[in-house]
């Protein structure tokens, strides 16, 4: 019975190991690839949100900071919590509320959802690191 369970559980290793390897979104360019797709609909986003009117990225401030390197200087949680809810950030969170002190337009609540929030971070993360940081 041992040795029926031990060949079960090589087969079965074997079986999930040639799955994980073969499957593109475990590979480097699977991934790049949903990346670059993420990035796509992030820029689009950015865009179509009107986030252009108040934020470049690479191109100095404006009515809102510049947004090259920001995936770099503020934490990806944050990053998230900030697009997703600036409004309720602001009311409790330091950083929010000196950006608020600093440029004196708060951020609108764009009512994204998770998975757009994350496509804009891909973008940002994207764009950011073909301008490079500031």
């Amino acid at each position: 019975m041992r040795r029926v369970l031990y060949c079960f559980a090589v087969t079965l290793f074997l079986v999930i190991s040639v799955i994980l390897v073969q499957n593109p979104a475990n590979s480097e360019e699977g991934k790049t690839s949903s990346d670059n797709k993420s990035a796509e609909k992030g820029e689009a986003l950015f865009k179509e949100k009107g986030c252009t009117g108040c934020h470049t990225i690479g191109g100095g401030k404006l009515t809102g900071p510049d947004l090259a390197g920001v995936t770099e200087r503020r934490e990806e949680q944050w990053l998230r919590e900030w697009i997703k809810s600036p409004d309720k950030m602001v009311m409790s969170d330091p950083i929010a509320q000196g950006l608020l002190k600093e440029y004196f337009v708060p951020m609108p609540n764009q009512g994204l959802t998770d998975e757009e929030v994350e496509e804009v971070i891909i973008y940002l993360k994207y764009e950011g690191s073909k301008k490079g940081s500031n």
